[in-house]
Parts: structure tokens; C-alpha cells; sequence
């Protein structure tokens, strides 16, 4: 439960994390060119050349993972990992080459891999930092550069390296029960969340099976047009086309309002609804009514149980799926691309469905008549590439029609 959730909550952080470490990484070289010029300035005493060494090394390391960013993108999950071996190369460098002027910057790696809230990284920062650190003072023992009151290595061993590698352990185990804490608390709030959706997709159905039994001859109009939507959305997705709006949350979304599209019929008088003759142009304007009653359901019904994207999606099903490319539709007469992405799929959805079916005033079209409709309202009724693309679906909608026939 809340796994689905957790890990996207996740995914995403991981995204803004990847940028959030190259800032972080920005400053710490600012910082670090800041303490490079007080050096050179004779402010502090650092040898000018292992500092120029470790100077040069450093920024060429903290400054990487701008460029990682920008070159791999920051969706690449293998990004945490380098970012922290990068760190640990940095603290490795600079233990080497200052030693004990830095005692704070050991913790960095670790310190990095909070920002992931993975519990794995922490343990392999930690792992490599503590390695990192007795490797750094190591070397910078070799090479002289070692606090001058640990003249031999008794007293580097027992006053130096051991203090500050159970240090560095005691704080990397608090910062990783830190980052476990924090995991917790996101995958209750993440499990909290999908409570909400499975009661916000119940009331969804709940509310789109009230208005079907109001006119039985509808059957599975709901199920029906629902898995059109998706399986439109998803074909749409697979041809690469409005890909800036169609992602999987947006597939998901839409399956699941989809059966909200005539929810605005609950408003609408049975003897309208059911007639089974043709309206008089009066009924026909009052059975119009149910798109934008059905928007309003939506805006004042959906307040507080749902995330706002959900909200105007099915807003948007709801108000808009009677609308035509032609600008000629119901009930705001807006046109083309001014029609909502989900509404204009709803509608080549609800309009096949419409005429293949039985209902009360007329009998099921044959199947090939109901893919010559949305031929012909290609560029008229219908988004041109969702229309072409439904017709591209055509044995895939006709085994669901048959299956349906068969079931009933």
C-alpha cells in the first residue's frame, strides 16, 4: 500500500535532489575559491602549493555536477551515487592535502546523501567517507601534512585517526536515522494519499453508476468509454504525440474521471432523458444543460478530496467533451486547440460509444457506420490525431464492443 506513490514522491525528489547537491556543491567552491584567495592573501597558513594543488583538484570536482546535470539530465537515478563518490573524492583530496584544518568537511558525503532520503546511499556515503577519511590522513601523514602535535604514529593512531573516525560513524548514524525517519514519514503521507484516491475513485464511480441507472438501456457506457479514453491516451503517448501533456499520471487520471463525463445528466428531467422519440429543440437545450451542470458538480463537489489536477481534468471531461474542433460544439463554442486535451479524447470516446450502442430511442449503428462517423468528423467534430489515431485502434475497439455485446 502507497508503494506506487511512495516512489514517484521519491523519483521526483531524487530529480530536484540532483540539482539541489550541484548547487550546494556550486556554493561549497565558492566558499572554497573564498578560503583559496585569504590563503594567498597570507591570512591563513596553508602552503601555497598543496593548497594550489588541492584547489584545482576541488573545483573540477565540486563544479562536475552542474555539468552531469545539464549532459545526462537530471532524471538519471546513477546521478546519486556519482554525486556522492564525487564528494567523497573531494574530502578525500582536501583530508590529503590540509588534513586537520578540515575536520568539518569529512561529514560532506553523508551530508549529500540526506537529500535522496534513501537509506541504501546513506549506509554506502558512510562506508566510503570512512574509508575516504582514514585513507586521507594516511597520505597526508606520508606526505607531512599532519597536526604537528601528532609527532609519531601512536599518538596519530590514538588522538588523530580514532577520534575522528568514530566521530564521523557516531554522525553518520544519526543522519541515517534521520534520513530512515524521514522515509517513514513520507510513506505514511504517501499511503494516507492513496486512501484519499481509492475514496475519491469510489465517490467517481459511485456517482457515474447513480446517473447509468437512470437509463438502463446505457449498459457499460461508463466502463466502455473509459477504456477507449485510456487506450486512446496510452496510443497517443506510444506515437510520441502531445508529449508535453500525455505522461502516465495523465493516462491514469483520465481513465479514472472519464466515467464523470455526463454527470451532469443527474440534472436533467427523466421525461428528457429517456424520451424515446426525438427532443424538441426545448429538450434538446435542456439536455445540453448537463455539460456545464456537470462542470459545477465537479467544482463544488470535489473541493478537498482531490489534488488539483485531478479536480480540472475532470472538470474539464465533464464541461467540455460535447465541444467540436469546428468551434461548433456545446456548451462555450471554443475550438481546436482551445478545447482541453482530455475533453477532445473524451469525446471521440463518448461519441463512438453513443452510436454503437442500443439506446432508447434508436438501435445500435453497425460498427463499420460507427468508424465512418468519427472519419467523417475528422477535422469538424473531432481533434484530427486523436480521431486518426482511434481509427488506428479500430480491432482493439471492436474486440471491446464484442466482448460487451457477449457479455449482456
Amino acid at each position: 500500500m502507497g508503494n506506487r506513490t511512495y516512489n514517484k514522491i521519491i523519483i521526483k525528489n531524487e530529480q530536484n535532489a540532483n540539482k539541489t547537491v550541484a548547487t550546494v556543491m556550486s556554493i561549497t567552491f565558492g566558499f572554497f575559491t573564498l578560503i583559496y584567495i585569504l590563503n594567498l592573501l597570507g591570512i591563513f597558513v596553508i602552503d601555497i602549493l598543496p593548497m594550489s594543488i588541492a584547489y584545482s583538484i576541488g573545483s573540477i570536482l565540486l563544479l562536475l555536477p552542474n555539468l552531469l546535470n545539464k549532459v545526462i539530465g537530471t532524471e538519471s537515478r546513477a546521478l546519486k551515487y556519482i554525486y556522492v563518490c564525487l564528494a567523497a573524492l573531494f574530502v578525500l583530496m582536501v583530508i590529503s592535502v590540509l588534513t586537520h584544518h578540515v575536520v568539518v568537511i569529512y561529514i560532506f558525503p553523508v551530508a549529500i546523501s540526506l537529500i535522496y532520503f534513501s537509506k541504501k546511499l546513506t549506509r554506502i556515503s558512510t562506508a566510503i567517507t570512512v574509508a575516504v577519511t582514514i585513507g586521507g590522513q594516511f597520505i597526508g601523514l606520508k606526505f607531512g601534512r599532519i597536526d604537528d602535535n601528532f609527532l609519531d604514529m601512536k599518538s596519530f593512531l590514538l588522538y588523530g585517526l580514532l577520534p575522528r573516525t568514530l566521530l564521523l560513524i557516531c554522525l553518520s548514524l544519526l543522519l541515517e536515522h534521520v534520513t530512515t525517519r524521514t522515509a517513514a514519514l513520507l510513506k505514511e503521507d504517501a499511503e494516507n494519499y492513496e486512501q484519499q484516491v481509492r475514496y475519491s475513485r469510489n465517490m467517481v464511480y459511485g456517482f457515474a453508476t447513480l446517473v447509468e441507472n437512470r437509463d438502463e438501456s446505457t449498459g457499460g457506457h461508463i466502463k466502455r468509454t473509459s477504456l477507449y479514453a485510456e487506450i486512446l491516451a496510452r496510443k497517443l503517448k506510444e506515437k510520441g504525440l502531445y508529449s508535453d501533456i500525455i505522461t502516465e499520471d495523465f493516462i491514469s487520471y483520465l481513465a479514472t474521471v472519464a466515467p464523470l463525463h455526463d454527470i451532469g445528466k443527474i440534472a436533467i428531467p427523466d421525461d428528457v432523458l429517456c424520451k424515446p422519440g426525438k427532443l424538441t429543440d426545448e429538450e434538446f437545450a435542456i439536455m445540453k444543460s448537463h455539460s456545464s451542470i456537470g462542470g459545477e458538480i465537479i467544482r463544488e463537489t470535489f473541493t478537498g478530496i482531490a489534488d488539483e489536477d485531478y479536480k480540472g481534468m475532470a472538470y474539464e471531461v465533464a464541461h467540455c467533451h460535447h465541444e467540436k474542433w469546428n468551434g461548433k460544439g456545446y456548451p462555450d463554442g471554443i475550438k481546436e486547440d482551445e478545447i482541453p486535451l482530455a475533453a477532445r479524447i473524451m469525446a471521440v470516446a463518448d461519441v463512438f460509444d453513443a452510436v454503437s450502442q442500443k439506446r432508447c430511442y434508436r438501435e445500435a449503428l453497425p460498427l463499420e457506420q460507427c468508424f465512418d462517423i468519427i472519419s467523417d468528423g475528422i477535422g469538424r467534430d473531432f481533434d484530427p490525431v486523436i480521431a486518426e489515431t482511434f481509427l488506428e485502434l479500430r480491432e482493439k475497439i471492436t474486440k471491446i464492443v464484442k466482448a460487451e455485446e457477449f457479455l449482456s
